[in-house]
Formats: C-alpha cells, sequence, structure tokens
C-alpha cells in the first residue's frame, strides 16, 4: 500500500521513493511507489501531474490501495525522484477548501445538501438537492462563503474511527468502514473528505458563484475560488471597460446605455419589417401578373430571392386570395423552406403534392390540403423540387 504523502502534507513538492512495481495500462508506462506526493483522481479532485525523475506523469489511479503513476515514457531507476505540478496542486486545494465552504453556506442559507462535487480545468461545480435557489439565497450564500474565507481560520484534518461518525458534527455522513478522515474549516464546516487543501481558509481568497441551472430535479452551481476568482472577474472588468469605452460611457452607465441601444434597435427593427411589407405589396401585382395560365389554374412558381419564410407565407396568403391561383413558392434565406398552395376554388391537395415532389430530394414537411410547407434540402435542389411539383401538376 502506497503511503500518501499528500495527506501527511499537501504543501510537499518534491519526494524521493523506490519503485515497487511496474506495469502498463493502455500502451502507457506506469508504476508503484512506496511513497508518493502525486494525488489520485478520487471524490471529484482530479489527479496531480508533475515528473518522476523527468518523466511527465500524465495520470495517477489508485487501485486497491496501491497509486498507480501512468507515465509518458518509461523508468529506469529503482529510486525517483519527484516533483508535482505546484501550480495546479495549489489551485486544487483552492477549489476543494472553497467547495467545502460554499457547501455549508448553502446549507445554512437554504437548507440545499451538496450531492456531488466535479473539479476540472475548466469549471468546479457542485449539485445541491432543491430544484431551485433563488438569486437572493445565491447572494447571501456567496456573502456568507466570503465571510467565512476572510475570517483566515484553520483548516485542520484528523482521522477517527468510523464508529465515532455520529458524533463529529459532520455536514454529510459518510458510508465508510475503517478510518476516516475529516477537513475541518474552524467551527464552520466538518466534512469526511480525502481531498487536499489549503491550511488557512484565507489561503481560498475568494469564492464567485458564476451560475446556477436546474440538473435533473437539483440545481447545479458553477463556482470559482482564488486565482480562477481573480482572472474571472479581470476578464469581466476588461469586457466592460471596453465596452465602456466603444459606447463613450462610464462602466456604471452601461445597463442605461445598452436599454437605449437595445429600445432604438426594436423601433429601427419595426421600421424596416414596415418598410419590407410594403415593398411586398408593391410586389405582388408584378407577381399575380407573371403566373403561368394553365388548364384550370394559374401557376406561379419561383425562389423569392432575399425574402425569408415568414414573407413567403405572407406573399402565398396574398396571392392565393386570387382565384384559380396556385403558388410553388421558395426561399433559402436563413434556410432553405418552400410553400405550395391553392386558392379555396381549386381542388388540389397541396400536402400531398409537396410529398411527392420532396421524396426523391427527402425533404421534410406537410401541412393541409390548400397550404403545405416545407424544408430540410440544399439551396442547390430548391429550384428542381419546384419544377418537379410543377410537372407532377401538369401530369395530373
Amino acid at each position: 500500500m502506497t503511503v500518501k504523502l499528500y495527506w501527511r502534507d499537501p504543501y510537499q513538492r518534491a519526494f524521493d521513493a523506490k519503485v515497487m512495481a511496474r506495469g502498463e495500462l493502455q500502451g502507457r508506462p506506469t508504476v508503484v511507489l512506496d511513497q508518493t506526493a502525486f494525488y489520485a483522481t478520487s471524490g471529484g479532485q482530479p489527479n496531480d501531474t508533475g515528473v518522476l525523475d523527468g518523466v511527465p506523469v500524465i495520470d495517477v489511479l489508485e487501485v486497491d490501495g496501491d497509486v498507480v503513476h501512468v507515465l509518458a515514457g518509461p523508468l529506469t531507476g529503482d529510486v525517483v525522484h519527484g516533483e508535482i505540478d505546484w501550480e495546479r496542486r495549489f489551485d486544487h486545494m483552492q477549489q476543494h477548501t472553497g467547495q467545502h465552504i460554499l457547501s455549508q453556506a448553502l446549507v445554512q442559507v437554504a437548507g440545499a445538501e451538496t450531492v456531488s462535487f466535479h473539479l476540472s480545468a475548466d469549471s468546479v461545480t457542485v449539485d445541491v438537492n432543491l430544484p431551485l435557489l433563488s438569486p437572493e439565497q445565491i447572494a447571501a450564500a456567496e456573502r456568507l462563503a466570503n465571510e467565512a474565507v476572510w475570517a483566515a481560520q484553520p483548516v485542520v484534518v484528523s482521522e477517527h474511527p468510523a464508529e465515532q461518525m455520529g458524533m463529529l458534527g459532520l455536514r454529510k455522513q459518510p458510508d465508510v468502514e475503517g478510518t476516516l478522515r475529516v477537513v475541518a474549516v474552524a467551527a464552520f464546516d466538518r466534512c469526511a473528505c480525502g481531498g487536499t487543501h489549503v491550511r488557512n481558509s484565507g489561503e481560498v481568497g475568494l469564492i464567485h458563484i458564476a451560475r446556477c441551472e436546474p440538473q435533473r430535479g437539483n440545481t447545479r452551481i458553477e463556482f470559482m475560488c482564488g486565482r480562477r476568482a481573480l482572472r474571472d472577474y479581470g476578464a469581466r472588468d476588461a469586457l466592460l471597460r471596453s465596452l465602456a469605452r466603444d459606447l463613450g460611457v462610464g462602466w456604471s452607465e452601461l445597463p442605461e446605455r445598452i436599454a437605449r441601444l437595445a429600445e432604438q434597435g426594436e423601433t429601427a427593427r419595426k421600421m424596416v419589417e414596415a418598410l419590407r411589407m410594403r415593398l411586398l405589396d408593391s410586389e405582388l401585382p408584378r407577381l399575380a401578373a407573371s403566373a403561368e395560365q394553365r388548364s384550370g389554374y394559374r401557376l406561379l412558381a419561383c425562389v423569392l430571392e432575399g425574402l425569408d419564410a415568414g414573407n413567403m407565407r405572407y406573399i402565398a396568403q396574398q396571392l392565393l386570395q386570387h382565384p384559380g391561383m396556385v403558388v410553388l413558392l421558395g426561399v433559402t434565406e436563413p434556410s432553405v423552406q418552400f410553400c405550395f398552395g391553392r386558392s379555396a376554388d381549386l381542388d388540389i391537395d397541396m400536402n400531398r403534392l409537396l410529398r411527392q415532389a420532396g421524396e426523391p430530394f427527402k425533404a421534410r414537411g406537410g401541412g393541409k390540403p390548400h397550404l403545405a410547407q416545407g424544408g430540410g434540402i440544399g439551396p442547390a435542389e430548391l429550384e428542381p423540387l419546384l419544377r418537379r411539383a410543377a410537372d407532377i401538376l401538369a401530369a395530373s
């Protein structure tokens, strides 16, 4: 069984050890040492990385009490010198201790118990057993957690027989046997944990909740601590400064300025839409006049350039007020859509026609006998599909 130096001293960055066993995992060499400072992935916390005699350690696993180091290349010596990636280790220590503090704050503020914890290079999350937390509860939990951080309280690790867990005042009762490892943030939080932690809550620096979202009946809370939180605040500050500079206002004036721009944009959108509808109305007589006279009906089959599906439906509805009219229309923006319709005085099943014409192109769509709409084809297939529909009509 490997001696876990990271439990004795999570701040230990280098060590020497004897190679006890060698192996291979998925084509990579592995070693088991008599002792190690490399943390093995467990409890939501990722493994440490670093080097053994200069060979990169790319993964660390625990198998039946042995810590297995997965290496980028072979090790030759029987005694090795190891060095962990300290920046990664300390980041994990900040995030994990911060998680303990935040989880306790969520219990105190909202009665929300943590059911899972995940730490990666990109994000840190906890899932709590409530389907919804209010913005006020989130803000209060963040505030309480940071007060615990800034109180600079000692973080103490102790070991106890598992039979004593009921007397230890733990935030959550674990399902373990044997020795129980407890991490206590002074009197604020006590939790069973095998991870690496800072010595003092002040080393967490800062806890920032980034977002919350529903997750299978629970709530997932994404947060960050220490350097991660500082980087995030720095990025947000740079963004605010950039926006304020571009808009020519102070950062505190941004909400008002953005609201005014949104209002102006909506007004402009409505004006453009009104002008577009006037333009469409002016085009209707020309489109109606260009319809081809056929036996028993007039046919307009064309691709409407520069228009969208809403404009296409409007044109179809207006043209179909003319008796004896059949329209086969298509647009390509923002995606390919087509519309088949006929006036009320005609007895042609446009839904059936759409299915027949679209079948070779694997088009999708449907509708009613007088009006049907489809899509799911490429721009190059639109005109051939409209021609096929016109040919089917001519042959019927």
